[in-house]
Protein backbone atom coordinates (compact mmCIF):
# COMPACT_ATOMS: atom_id res chain seq x y z
CA UNK A 1 0.00 0.00 0.00
CA UNK A 2 1.35 3.41 -1.03
CA UNK A 3 0.34 5.08 2.23
CA UNK A 4 2.31 2.53 4.24
CA UNK A 5 5.34 3.07 2.00
CA UNK A 6 5.17 6.81 2.66
CA UNK A 7 4.86 6.21 6.40
CA UNK A 8 7.85 3.87 6.45
CA UNK A 9 9.98 6.50 4.72
CA UNK A 10 8.90 9.28 7.06
CA UNK A 11 9.24 7.12 10.17
CA UNK A 12 12.79 6.16 9.11
CA UNK A 13 13.72 9.86 9.47
CA UNK A 14 12.21 10.95 12.81
CA UNK A 15 11.89 14.72 13.31
CA UNK A 16 13.33 15.30 9.85
CA UNK A 17 11.80 16.35 6.56
CA UNK A 18 11.84 14.03 3.56
CA UNK A 19 11.48 15.74 0.19
CA UNK A 20 8.59 14.93 -2.09
CA UNK A 21 11.10 14.25 -4.85
CA UNK A 22 12.91 11.64 -2.76
CA UNK A 23 9.66 9.91 -1.82
CA UNK A 24 8.59 10.02 -5.46
CA UNK A 25 11.81 8.39 -6.64
CA UNK A 26 11.88 5.68 -3.98
CA UNK A 27 8.23 4.70 -4.39
CA UNK A 28 8.11 5.32 -8.13
CA UNK A 29 4.98 7.49 -8.01
CA UNK A 30 4.19 11.09 -8.86
CA UNK A 31 4.48 13.86 -6.32
CA UNK A 32 0.79 14.57 -6.89
CA UNK A 33 -0.03 10.98 -5.83
CA UNK A 34 2.11 11.45 -2.72
CA UNK A 35 0.31 14.68 -1.79
CA UNK A 36 -3.05 12.93 -2.20
CA UNK A 37 -2.03 10.05 0.08
CA UNK A 38 -0.65 12.50 2.65
CA UNK A 39 -4.11 14.08 2.84
CA UNK A 40 -5.67 10.66 3.43
CA UNK A 41 -3.16 9.95 6.20
CA UNK A 42 -4.04 13.26 7.85
CA UNK A 43 -7.71 12.26 7.78
CA UNK A 44 -6.73 9.02 9.54
CA UNK A 45 -5.19 11.03 12.36
CA UNK A 46 -1.51 11.23 11.36
CA UNK A 47 0.06 14.63 12.01
CA UNK A 48 2.30 15.34 9.03
CA UNK A 49 3.85 18.73 8.38
CA UNK A 50 4.44 19.70 4.77
CA UNK A 51 6.78 22.48 3.66
CA UNK A 52 7.26 23.54 0.05
CA UNK A 53 11.05 23.39 0.04
CA UNK A 54 11.68 20.75 2.70
CA UNK A 55 9.06 18.09 2.06
CA UNK A 56 7.15 16.14 4.73
CA UNK A 57 7.78 15.32 8.40
CA UNK A 58 5.81 12.80 10.50
CA UNK A 59 5.02 14.52 13.80
CA UNK A 60 2.55 12.19 15.47
CA UNK A 61 0.68 8.94 14.86
CA UNK A 62 -3.02 8.53 15.76
CA UNK A 63 -4.22 7.17 19.09
CA UNK A 64 -7.15 5.49 17.35
CA UNK A 65 -6.69 1.97 16.01
CA UNK A 66 -4.57 1.93 12.87
CA UNK A 67 -3.10 -1.16 11.23
CA UNK A 68 0.24 0.43 10.33
CA UNK A 69 0.77 1.95 13.78
CA UNK A 70 -0.21 -1.29 15.51
CA UNK A 71 2.11 -3.41 13.34
CA UNK A 72 4.99 -1.09 14.12
CA UNK A 73 4.20 -1.22 17.85
CA UNK A 74 4.22 -5.02 18.13
CA UNK A 75 7.13 -6.83 19.76
CA UNK A 76 5.57 -10.32 19.64
CA UNK A 77 6.68 -13.30 17.60
CA UNK A 78 3.23 -14.70 16.77
CA UNK A 79 0.36 -12.72 18.32
CA UNK A 80 -0.68 -10.01 15.90
CA UNK A 81 1.09 -11.66 12.97
CA UNK A 82 -2.09 -11.04 10.97
CA UNK A 83 -4.35 -8.08 11.71
CA UNK A 84 -7.99 -7.78 10.67
CA UNK A 85 -9.31 -4.28 11.49
CA UNK A 86 -12.79 -3.00 10.69
CA UNK A 87 -14.51 0.27 11.51
CA UNK A 88 -17.50 -1.62 12.94
CA UNK A 89 -18.30 -5.28 13.45
CA UNK A 90 -21.22 -7.11 14.98
CA UNK A 91 -18.67 -8.80 17.26
CA UNK A 92 -14.94 -9.34 16.97
CA UNK A 93 -15.37 -12.83 18.46
CA UNK A 94 -17.94 -13.76 15.82
CA UNK A 95 -15.64 -12.57 13.03
CA UNK A 96 -12.62 -14.28 14.60
CA UNK A 97 -14.54 -17.58 14.76
CA UNK A 98 -15.39 -17.23 11.06
CA UNK A 99 -11.73 -16.64 10.22
CA UNK A 100 -10.67 -19.57 12.41
CA UNK A 101 -13.03 -21.90 10.55
CA UNK A 102 -11.51 -20.63 7.30
CA UNK A 103 -8.04 -21.60 8.52
CA UNK A 104 -7.04 -18.51 10.50
CA UNK A 105 -3.52 -18.84 11.90
CA UNK A 106 -2.39 -18.81 15.52
CA UNK A 107 -2.01 -15.23 16.68
CA UNK A 108 -4.35 -13.63 14.16
CA UNK A 109 -6.20 -10.72 15.75
CA UNK A 110 -9.52 -9.08 14.92
CA UNK A 111 -10.24 -5.51 16.00
CA UNK A 112 -13.16 -3.14 15.55
CA UNK A 113 -13.45 0.52 16.38
CA UNK A 114 -16.97 -0.28 17.58
CA UNK A 115 -19.21 -3.34 17.94
CA UNK A 116 -22.94 -3.38 17.27
CA UNK A 117 -23.67 -6.64 19.12
CA UNK A 118 -20.77 -7.28 21.48
CA UNK A 119 -21.29 -10.10 23.95
CA UNK A 120 -19.75 -10.95 27.29
CA UNK A 121 -19.96 -13.99 29.51
CA UNK A 122 -23.35 -15.79 29.75
CA UNK A 123 -24.44 -14.03 26.52
CA UNK A 124 -24.76 -10.65 28.23
CA UNK A 125 -24.62 -7.57 26.03
CA UNK A 126 -21.25 -5.81 26.00
CA UNK A 127 -21.52 -2.13 25.14
CA UNK A 128 -18.76 -1.24 22.70
CA UNK A 129 -18.69 2.44 21.68
CA UNK A 130 -15.94 4.09 19.68
CA UNK A 131 -12.79 4.72 21.66
CA UNK A 132 -12.65 1.31 23.32
CA UNK A 133 -10.31 -1.57 22.61
CA UNK A 134 -12.43 -4.39 21.19
CA UNK A 135 -10.09 -7.19 20.18
CA UNK A 136 -10.23 -10.95 19.63
CA UNK A 137 -7.23 -13.24 19.33
CA UNK A 138 -7.21 -16.56 17.46
CA UNK A 139 -5.18 -19.03 19.51
CA UNK A 140 -4.07 -22.50 18.47
CA UNK A 141 -1.84 -23.32 21.45
CA UNK A 142 -0.35 -26.65 22.32
CA UNK A 143 -2.71 -27.17 25.27
CA UNK A 144 -5.24 -29.70 26.47
CA UNK A 145 -8.85 -28.55 26.83
CA UNK A 146 -8.36 -28.40 30.60
CA UNK A 147 -5.33 -26.15 30.25
CA UNK A 148 -7.01 -24.07 27.55
CA UNK A 149 -9.64 -23.04 30.09
CA UNK A 150 -6.85 -21.19 31.91
CA UNK A 151 -6.30 -18.83 28.98
CA UNK A 152 -8.88 -16.36 30.33
CA UNK A 153 -6.88 -16.25 33.56
CA UNK A 154 -3.74 -15.66 31.48
CA UNK A 155 -5.45 -12.82 29.62
CA UNK A 156 -6.48 -11.22 32.93
CA UNK A 157 -2.87 -11.19 34.12
CA UNK A 158 -1.69 -9.89 30.73
CA UNK A 159 -4.08 -6.91 30.90
CA UNK A 160 -3.15 -6.20 34.52
CA UNK A 161 0.55 -6.25 33.62
CA UNK A 162 -0.01 -4.00 30.60
CA UNK A 163 -1.91 -1.42 32.69
CA UNK A 164 0.86 -1.39 35.26
CA UNK A 165 3.61 -1.08 32.63
CA UNK A 166 1.94 1.70 30.65
CA UNK A 167 0.06 3.69 33.28
CA UNK A 168 1.46 2.52 36.67
CA UNK A 169 -2.17 1.64 37.34
CA UNK A 170 -3.06 -1.21 39.64
CA UNK A 171 -6.32 -2.97 38.80
CA UNK A 172 -7.96 -6.03 40.29
CA UNK A 173 -9.19 -9.28 38.77
CA UNK A 174 -12.70 -10.50 39.56
CA UNK A 175 -13.00 -14.21 38.88
CA UNK A 176 -13.26 -15.42 36.24
CA UNK A 177 -13.06 -12.71 33.60
CA UNK A 178 -13.54 -9.10 34.77
CA UNK A 179 -10.98 -6.38 35.48
CA UNK A 180 -11.95 -3.96 38.23
CA UNK A 181 -10.81 -0.50 39.34
CA UNK A 182 -12.22 0.85 42.62
CA UNK A 183 -15.14 -1.55 42.40
CA UNK A 184 -16.00 -0.60 38.80
CA UNK A 185 -15.56 -2.80 35.74
CA UNK A 186 -13.05 -1.53 33.20
CA UNK A 187 -12.49 -4.65 31.08
CA UNK A 188 -13.82 -8.13 30.40
CA UNK A 189 -12.60 -11.31 28.73
CA UNK A 190 -14.49 -14.02 26.86
CA UNK A 191 -12.94 -17.32 25.77
CA UNK A 192 -14.76 -19.47 23.20
CA UNK A 193 -13.70 -22.81 21.74
CA UNK A 194 -14.11 -23.25 17.99
CA UNK A 195 -15.35 -26.74 17.06
CA UNK A 196 -14.25 -29.82 18.95
CA UNK A 197 -11.10 -28.99 20.86
CA UNK A 198 -9.41 -32.32 20.24
CA UNK A 199 -9.96 -31.91 16.50
CA UNK A 200 -9.46 -28.19 15.92
CA UNK A 201 -7.60 -26.95 18.99
CA UNK A 202 -8.66 -23.35 18.42
CA UNK A 203 -9.80 -20.88 21.03
CA UNK A 204 -10.99 -17.31 20.48
CA UNK A 205 -10.02 -14.95 23.26
CA UNK A 206 -12.14 -11.80 23.24
CA UNK A 207 -10.89 -8.74 25.13
CA UNK A 208 -13.00 -5.64 25.71
CA UNK A 209 -11.59 -2.57 27.46
CA UNK A 210 -13.27 0.76 28.16
CA UNK A 211 -10.63 3.27 27.11
CA UNK A 212 -11.00 6.64 25.36
CA UNK A 213 -14.54 7.70 26.16
CA UNK A 214 -16.59 9.10 29.03
CA UNK A 215 -18.48 6.87 31.44
CA UNK A 216 -21.70 8.53 30.20
CA UNK A 217 -21.36 6.64 26.91
CA UNK A 218 -22.30 3.46 28.78
CA UNK A 219 -25.60 2.42 30.31
CA UNK A 220 -26.20 3.98 33.75
CA UNK A 221 -27.10 0.49 34.97
CA UNK A 222 -23.52 -0.70 34.50
CA UNK A 223 -21.05 -0.43 37.36
CA UNK A 224 -18.26 0.54 34.98
CA UNK A 225 -15.51 3.06 34.41
CA UNK A 226 -13.08 3.93 31.60
CA UNK A 227 -9.36 4.63 31.33
CA UNK A 228 -10.17 8.16 30.22
CA UNK A 229 -12.13 8.74 33.43
CA UNK A 230 -9.25 7.38 35.53
CA UNK A 231 -6.30 9.02 33.76
CA UNK A 232 -7.98 12.22 32.54
CA UNK A 233 -6.46 11.85 29.07
CA UNK A 234 -6.66 9.67 25.96
CA UNK A 235 -4.22 6.83 25.44
CA UNK A 236 -2.80 5.23 22.31
CA UNK A 237 -5.00 2.20 21.56
CA UNK A 238 -2.29 0.72 19.34
CA UNK A 239 0.32 0.80 22.11
CA UNK A 240 -2.23 -0.63 24.55
CA UNK A 241 -3.13 -3.50 22.21
CA UNK A 242 0.52 -4.25 21.43
CA UNK A 243 1.48 -4.28 25.12
CA UNK A 244 -1.39 -6.61 26.04
CA UNK A 245 -0.42 -8.96 23.22
CA UNK A 246 3.21 -8.94 24.42
CA UNK A 247 2.18 -10.01 27.92
CA UNK A 248 -0.45 -12.46 26.62
CA UNK A 249 2.10 -14.19 24.40
CA UNK A 250 4.36 -14.60 27.42
CA UNK A 251 1.54 -16.17 29.44
CA UNK A 252 0.46 -18.51 26.61
CA UNK A 253 4.03 -19.79 26.26
CA UNK A 254 4.19 -20.33 30.03
CA UNK A 255 1.00 -22.39 29.92
CA UNK A 256 2.40 -24.45 27.04
CA UNK A 257 5.47 -25.08 29.19
CA UNK A 258 3.21 -26.25 32.07
CA UNK A 259 4.18 -23.27 34.25
CA UNK A 260 0.68 -22.59 35.56
CA UNK A 261 1.73 -22.15 39.18
CA UNK A 262 3.52 -18.88 38.38
CA UNK A 263 0.42 -17.64 36.54
CA UNK A 264 -1.79 -18.70 39.46
CA UNK A 265 0.36 -16.76 41.93
CA UNK A 266 0.31 -13.66 39.71
CA UNK A 267 -3.46 -13.95 39.35
CA UNK A 268 -4.01 -14.31 43.11
CA UNK A 269 -1.93 -11.17 43.77
CA UNK A 270 -4.66 -9.16 42.04
CA UNK A 271 -7.74 -11.19 42.96
CA UNK A 272 -10.74 -9.14 44.12
CA UNK A 273 -12.56 -10.43 47.25
CA UNK A 274 -9.85 -12.97 48.07
CA UNK A 275 -10.29 -14.07 51.69
CA UNK A 276 -13.72 -12.45 51.87
CA UNK A 277 -17.17 -13.96 52.17
CA UNK A 278 -18.82 -14.25 48.77
CA UNK A 279 -21.86 -15.83 47.19
CA UNK A 280 -21.94 -18.23 44.27
CA UNK A 281 -25.01 -18.52 42.07
CA UNK A 282 -25.34 -21.87 40.32
CA UNK A 283 -28.68 -22.07 38.58
CA UNK A 284 -31.23 -21.30 41.31
CA UNK A 285 -28.84 -22.35 44.07
CA UNK A 286 -26.95 -19.76 46.14
CA UNK A 287 -23.82 -20.95 47.96
CA UNK A 288 -22.00 -18.80 50.52
CA UNK A 289 -18.44 -19.17 51.65
CA UNK A 290 -14.97 -17.66 51.88
CA UNK A 291 -13.19 -17.10 48.56
CA UNK A 292 -9.93 -19.02 49.04
CA UNK A 293 -8.45 -18.62 45.56
CA UNK A 294 -8.20 -20.85 42.49
CA UNK A 295 -7.11 -24.45 42.17
CA UNK A 296 -4.26 -25.75 40.02
CA UNK A 297 -6.97 -26.42 37.41
CA UNK A 298 -8.11 -22.78 37.45
CA UNK A 299 -11.40 -23.44 39.29
CA UNK A 300 -12.70 -21.13 42.00
CA UNK A 301 -12.10 -22.46 45.52
CA UNK A 302 -14.73 -21.75 48.16
CA UNK A 303 -14.61 -22.65 51.84
CA UNK A 304 -18.18 -23.44 52.93
CA UNK A 305 -19.83 -24.86 56.03
CA UNK A 306 -19.62 -28.25 54.27
CA UNK A 307 -15.91 -27.93 53.53
CA UNK A 308 -13.96 -26.70 50.49
CA UNK A 309 -15.71 -26.77 47.13
CA UNK A 310 -14.48 -25.86 43.66
CA UNK A 311 -16.47 -24.35 40.79
CA UNK A 312 -15.66 -23.98 37.10
CA UNK A 313 -16.16 -20.65 35.37
CA UNK A 314 -18.86 -21.97 33.07
CA UNK A 315 -21.27 -23.05 35.78
CA UNK A 316 -21.43 -20.17 38.27
CA UNK A 317 -21.56 -16.44 38.91
CA UNK A 318 -19.59 -14.82 41.72
CA UNK A 319 -20.65 -11.85 43.81
CA UNK A 320 -19.52 -10.29 47.05
CA UNK A 321 -21.82 -10.90 49.99
CA UNK A 322 -22.58 -7.18 50.26
CA UNK A 323 -24.29 -7.03 46.87
CA UNK A 324 -27.67 -8.49 46.04
CA UNK A 325 -26.90 -8.55 42.31
CA UNK A 326 -24.94 -11.10 40.32
CA UNK A 327 -23.08 -9.43 37.45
Amino acid sequence: MLRHGILHLLAAHPNKYVSGERISQQLNVTRAAIWKQIQVLKEEGFEIDGQTKNGYCLLKTPFSLNEWVLKNSLTTSSLGSEIYLEDELESTNVRAKELARQGGIHGQIVLARSQSSGRGRLQRQWESPRGGLWMSVVLRPNLSLADASKLTLAASVAIVDAFEELFSLRIGIKWPNDLIFNGLKIAGILGEVVGEWNAVQTLILGIGINVNFLRERLSPLLKATTLFEILGDEVDLNILAATILKHLEKQVISLEEKAFEELRVRWLERAVSLGEEVRILRGEQVIQGIFKGITIDGALLLETEDGEKSFSAGEVQLRSKMSKYFL
